[in-house]
């Protein structure tokens, strides 16, 4: 039968097929009567026949149309399934990228930290200039940092401390609004400078030559004025510029810088 419902005019023909042959049998026993029932019996017989027919195929059709309506449910779950599962797959997506962001905020939080403590502790004693800024190229791996101090008098910035800089060579100073540095300290906002043109390098800061590198400018910032600025060069990008505002803020509050 199973295969039958695979097939339903199979099944139906099938079906009409027993039908007939219980109609026949029925007619047969009538043979071994000793009386002819007469033709109103067989008319009778020939009726509840017909009527038999009538609601098995009535009943088939019904059956039919269940199973149609049962497989169009079956695919309009099947979609709706789909759908369902396409927004949950999209929602773990939007999850699992807050969290990436949320955990990087989370090791930005932590380093930021580290960073600050580590500057904090490197300039404890004394405050020695030079090992602060040691201290700033080994955190970020720079290959060379200069600390500029503006001057009261002239507003003029001047070289205060050198770290990486061959002494033979000659760091001059900026105004404010001239040039990178210029611009740096006007805005009061970290500045990352790349590619490092080589004749700037050359001529400004004589920091040296390299295929490829990174110039930020961190300004030091005291109530709305800059008051300082210190200049990092790397070989590869990293989170200074993002770092400094908050670790700048912390290291002025502390009169280290």
């Amino acid at each position: 039968m199973s295969r039958f419902r695979l097939n339903n005019n199979a099944f139906q023909k099938y079906l009409f097929l027993l039908g007939g042959i219980a109609f026949g049998l029925s007619l047969l026993k009538n043979i071994f009567l000793e009386q002819h029932p007469g033709t109103l019996f067989y008319m009778m017989e020939f009726l509840s026949f017909m009527f038999f027919l009538a609601a098995i195929f009535v009943s088939d059709r019904n059956n039919q149309k269940l199973r149609e309506r049962i497989n169009q449910l079956e695919q309009t779950t099947g979609e709706e399934r789909r759908q369902f599962q396409h927004k949950i797959d999209g929602q773990n997506e939007i999850i699992a990228a807050y969290e990436a962001k949320e955990n990087e905020q989370t090791r930005f939080a932590s380093y930021q930290e580290k960073v600050l403590k580590k500057l904090i502790n490197s300039n404890a004693a004394g405050k020695d200039k030079h090992q602060f800024l040691y201290s700033i190229g080994e955190l970020f791996h720079a290959m060379a940092v200069v600390l500029y101090k503006k001057e009261e008098q002239d507003g003029h910035f001047v070289v205060e401390a050198t770290f990486g800089i061959p002494e033979d060579a000659e760091v001059s100073g900026f105004e404010e609004g001239e040039g990178l540095h210029g611009q740096a300290a006007s805005d009061g906002k970290p500045l990352l400078v790349e590619p490092v043109p080589e004749d700037y390098i050359e001529v400004e800061t004589a920091l040296g030559k390299s295929d490829e590198y990174y110039l930020y400018l961190l300004p030091i910032v005291k109530e709305n004025v800059c008051t300082g600025m210190i200049e990092l060069l790397t070989f590869k990008r990293s989170q200074v510029s993002d770092l400094w505002p908050s670790v700048m803020e912390q290291l002025v509050k502390k009169e280290i810088i």
